[in-house]
């Protein structure tokens, strides 16, 4: 019986009466555009949460481990306590950070080395999709370290792949702390990266773990590790376990930690924006009630002819709360192609003409992420208000008396 009403309400709304009339194609326009604007909006908070995770996972690691004092113990004996602790493990690699000064062509600026060991950085770190020129394969080691540069460091210091520039280290002088000696390195640019983040893009430099400790003159001593487990989502967990089994002298954090607040953030504005947005939804789905009001006015005659025939007030309804459903459904269809045109768009200006401040939002572009979760969310949230719009004019189509309709004609 269901169906038979359904293919009644689909006959009586594509009719030129009701959705090709008055003002229903305004109401679907409406409708249309609220849910391309849900679509677009959700996409870009999404794409921003999975941009920065993304680079963080693959710059710094699922997690770090960091000793508060100097590491003499056996970075591979640590490693196989961490497996013991979680079997998760896929790898880990030692790292080093050291504060250093890039000098190129009469330019200075402020750079940050990591170095890593090219023999484990593959398995655990992921530079091979942020390359944008060169390479990031680790060949032999030669006269001149190689290193990469982040895109807007390379940009700013006019710095092509081949290209050899220096860092100075400032070294604390063993005699006297309070003093420094300056150190020299010198390096060969073998690829440019795109790391994700705004300030990493502007001030980092990767080259090998060996190349950094003689820079620095640190000789075997490191940072910490930088690990990889086989889930991401699984890191928090990890690096929370790792801390009570590892003790005082490790510092744990994993990749969420060192941006906390920015992923609090999103989380906490997301819903906000939904419903913000889904008012464009709400005040779309009232032109729809009213433009079902309009067609249960013209359709007296039809109600009619459809109650002597032996249709219930309860059946009336059900056709017009399917036509409310058939109206949400259509505008769901073309308002997520409209999204999906949107998100094009946004990603073309985005690369175009920067429409993201780095320096404010710490991403300079966002891969947009239409998840499956808010596309739910977003078809769940629309149909309930056509559905719950058309509850009215369903109500007045199905008191309408059949002798009134046929009168009134």
């Amino acid at each position: 019986m269901n169906k038979s009403l359904a293919w009644i309400s689909w006959r009586l709304l594509m009719s030129r009466k009701t959705l090709f009339g008055g003002s229903a194609p305004l109401s679907m326009l409406g409708l249309i555009l609220g849910v391309a604007a849900l679509v677009a909006s959700m996409a870009v908070m999404s794409g921003f949460e999975s941009t920065l995770k993304n680079a963080m996972a693959d710059v710094s690691g699922h997690a770090q481990v960091v000793k508060r004092s100097r590491f003499p113990d056996d970075w591979q004996e640590l490693t196989e306590r961490i497996r013991k602790a979680e079997p998760t493990l896929v790898d880990s690699t030692r790292f080093v950070f050291i504060e250093a000064v890039l000098a190129h062509q009469g330019k200075i600026s402020g750079v940050l080395i990591q170095g890593v060991d090219t023999e484990h950085v593959g398995n655990v770190l992921n530079f091979k999709n942020r390359v944008v020129s060169g390479s990031a394969e680790w060949g032999p080691p030669g006269e001149v370290p190689l290193a990469m540069l982040g895109k807007g460091l390379a940009t700013k210091m006019n710095l092509k792949v081949g290209d050899r520039f220096r860092v100075v280290v400032p070294v604390a002088d063993t005699v006297d702390p309070s003093k420094f000696q300056r150190r020299v390195g010198e390096f060969q640019l073998q690829g440019v990266l795109d790391l994700g983040k705004y300030e990493w893009n502007e001030r980092f430099i990767l080259t090998d773990l060996m190349a950094a400790q003689k820079v620095a003159d640190i000789g075997d001593r490191y940072s910490g590790l930088l690990l990889r487990f086989q889930d991401v989502d699984h890191a928090r967990d990890a690096a929370f376990n790792l801390s009570g089994v590892l003790g005082s002298p490790y510092w744990v954090r994993d990749w969420r930690e060192s941006n906390e607040n920015l992923f609090e953030a999103v989380s906490v504005e997301r819903p906000g924006i939904f419903f913000v947005v889904l008012i464009i939804t709400l005040v779309a789905a009232f032109n729809v009630s009213s433009t079902l009001f309009v067609n249960v006015v013209r359709r007296y005659k039809d109600i009619a002819i459809l109650k002597t025939v032996g249709l219930s007030q309860k059946d009336i309804i059900k056709i017009f709360a399917f036509q409310g459903l058939f109206m949400g459904g259509i505008g769901i269809f073309f308002g997520f192609i409209l999204g999906a045109i949107l998100c094009g768009l946004f990603a073309f200006a985005q690369s175009r003409l920067g429409l993201i401040a780095g320096e404010v939002y710490r991403l300079d572009s966002i891969e947009l992420n239409i998840r499956l979760i808010d596309s739910v969310a977003i078809c769940v949230a629309t149909l309930l208000i056509c559905f719950i719009a058309t509850l009215a004019p369903a109500r007045r189509g199905g008191r309408l008396n059949p002798v009134e309709g046929l009168r009134n004609e």
